[in-house]
């Protein structure tokens, strides 16, 4: 296809274009009318069939209940009015056959000895069809018909059909496209011959005749004024030639004269700034140094040589001078940070000293450039931050260290309310429990309805304990990271909410292999929470669902917990994870609203995130991801419909 296109002329590419798209069009035209006609005729085939079938269904009820098998017999008879129908056939409530019609010798073969399902299949030649026999909603029998589809001749006259229109509309369509391209490539294949004269030629003062006031007229015209371009241009380029030459040969000699000060003027500008100094070839400094006096308060005799050296400070001049001597000896670029002798302040400053040598084409160093850079400022700020850096380093450790003592103190604090609270709680619930057992007889019923909501909250606070020392724990637990197969822990958490409700029917699905990277017993948390809650809030559901698995977003997994029991409205969505918030009446649906804070917990602590999408009576989706690393195990937000 691409060799036709590439080889073929705009002409000939426009005529196969326009066919290739009708012929396209008119295949899938085609095999739509086919599909449907064929199905539509399949559909209308079964229908007869089934009403055929059930006419016979009626009229056999009597006979099947009497066993008279002549009348069904001439039920049956009556098809020899259907010549499409080939075999026919009665049988009764065990299956055997009762009475049977046949067109031919040749179809008895085609009737079944003994009754089979319900069904109804068509193939190219024939259409099977079994239906029971009802007699008051009671199957009392069944009834076979064997009858000719015609699927085999239907679609071979459709093809024949469509064929011959195909053949019509390419030959229109061809007709049409060839009088189309003529008048659409004519002006294009004038514009291109005479481009190909232009280039063999090189004759600019040629042009196109314009005979459209379209694109393509717009294209000729542009073509027109292009060669007029170029012939201007042509000419002005052939006069400025002579004159080029003579400009080359003359800045040819200024050129040479200055490559060598360019050469020196490069690498002071590209090496150096504003405090510069010069040396010699073998270290020692010029005579005038104007920028370098002005800043130690040396002179041109005191910093003659390497009396330069006697500004640096004394604890750095040793170290200065014997990487000086050994950056002149390699001829290698000299580079350091030292304090040197600041007049105008009377001080020491940090400055960074910088020098390169200039080397001549023979590899023999000429003289040595510096810059001398002043980082006073910065040095003083660099060990500032370096001295405040070790002074919250210091912080931290203390501030740790109370952190540390103060999570130690919480926890013996509540683990201490805990004891302290459930002993009264107990006593509360047990004395309540006793009263109700030694003197129920002596109680009305209003007086064992109030110890008994005595002891329902007693119970809950005991689980509210429990619940609050959850979410402190998991808060503190220090996380072992590991590989972790959620698939198994979720079947494991389901097997045992089976167990604790025998009694309930809820149909669950899991995804195999979901595979995270966490703290196995707080993951573990994390999906005994959304489970639990699941199971609970399908509770009043006879078709209960939950559901576990995974979905992918903008290359990111994530997992879900989904069921379809009593839901929330999302407008409350934001205290879902805050502890003691409830979006349901306690007595509907008993909790004490830490679960999902613990959840929430969990899941920071990992570095992932937890989200909840929902709508009344209609269920609950619960996404969540663990830390970054599960995606070396799994290679915005997914939409609740994953």
């Amino acid at each position: 296809m691409n060799a036709l296109f590439a080889l073929s002329s705009i002409r000939h590419k426009l005529l196969v274009g326009v066919l290739l798209t009708t012929a396209t069009a008119l295949a899938i035209l085609g095999a739509i009318f086919i599909i449907y006609d064929l199905g539509d005729y399949r559909d209308r085939l079964v229908e007869e069939l089934t009403t055929q079938a059930d006419l016979i269904s009626l009229s056999s009820t009597a006979a099947l209940e009497f066993e008279d098998r002549e009348t069904a017999k001439q039920t049956l008879a009556s098809l020899r009015l259907r010549p499409e129908i080939l075999a026919a056939a009665i049988y009764d409530r065990n299956g055997n056959l009762f009475a049977r019609y046949y067109a031919s010798p040749a179809h008895i073969r085609e009737i079944p000895v003994r009754a089979e399902q319900p069904s109804i299949g068509v193939d190219a030649d024939t259409i099977r069809l079994f239906r029971p026999i009802y007699n008051d909603r009671e199957i009392i029998g069944s009834v076979f018909m064997l009858a000719q589809s015609g699927v085999k001749e239907r679609t071979f006259r459709v093809l024949l059909i469509f064929l011959s229109i195909a053949i019509v509309a390419l030959a229109a369509s061809t007709l049409l496209s060839s009088w189309l391209q003529a008048r659409i490539t004519s002006p294009i294949m004038e514009v291109t011959e005479l481009a190909r004269q232009v280039v063999n030629e090189r004759n600019y003062n040629l042009r196109a005749n314009r005979t459209t006031d379209d694109e393509i007229g717009f294209l000729i015209e542009a073509f027109n004024q292009m060669l007029s371009q170029i012939g201007l241009r042509t000419s002005e380029l052939e006069r400025s030639n002579s004159e080029l030459a003579e400009q080359i040969h003359e800045r040819s000699q200024a050129e040479k004269a200055l490559s060598e000060s360019e050469y020196r003027h490069r690498t002071l500008i590209t090496t150096l700034s504003a405090l510069t100094w010069r040396a010699d070839a073998h270290g020692d400094f010029s005579a005038t140094q104007t920028a370098w006096d002005s800043f130690t308060g040396q002179t041109p005799r005191s910093h003659a040589g390497r009396g330069w050296l006697q500004a640096v400070h004394p604890d750095d001049r040793e170290l200065v001078s014997q990487l000086w001597n050994q950056a002149c000896e390699e001829s290698v670029a000299f580079k350091q940070v030292f304090r040197l002798w600041y007049a105008p302040g009377g001080e020491y400053r940090y400055v960074n000293f910088s020098a390169a040598p200039l080397i001549d084409p023979g590899g023999q160093t000429m003289e040595w450039m510096g810059i001398v850079d002043d980082i006073h400022e910065r040095m003083q700020a660099t060990e500032e931050v370096q001295r405040l850096n070790a002074e919250l380093e210091h912080r931290v450790q203390e501030r740790t260290a109370e952190l540390e003592n103060a999570n130690r103190e919480l926890e013996s604090f509540s683990y201490s309310v805990s004891h302290d609270l459930r002993a009264p709680l107990r006593s509360i619930d047990g004395f309540s429990q006793a009263l109700i057992e030694d003197y129920g007889d002596k109680l009305d019923e209003e007086a064992k309805e109030y110890l008994d909501r005595v002891r329902n909250g007693a119970q809950r606070m005991g689980r509210l304990i429990d619940d609050m020392l959850n979410l402190s724990r998991v808060s503190r637990m220090e996380l072992v990271r590991r590989p972790l197969n959620l698939s198994e822990v979720a079947a494991e958490l389901l097997n045992e909410l089976r167990q604790s409700e025998p009694q309930r029917s809820v149909y669950t699905e899991i995804e195999p292999e979901l595979l995270a990277y966490g703290d196995s017993r707080l993951v573990r948390v994390v999906l005994e929470n959304l489970f639990s809650n699941a199971w609970k809030y399908t509770a009043k559901r006879d078709d209960a669902k939950i559901r576990f698995g995974q979905v992918e977003f903008e290359g990111r997994s994530y997992f879900f917990v989904r069921d379809n029991g009593a839901g929330f409205d999302m407008k409350y969505a934001d205290r879902l994870f805050t502890p003691f918030q409830r979006l349901h009446d306690n007595r509907e649906f008993p909790g004490t609203g830490v679960g999902l804070a613990t959840v929430q917990r969990v899941i920071r602590r990992h570095g992932g995130r937890i989200w909840a999408e929902s709508e009344l009576d209609k269920g609950s989706t619960f996404y969540f991801t663990l830390t970054p690393s599960e995606e070396l195990h799994h290679d915005k937000t997914p939409n609740s419909a994953g």
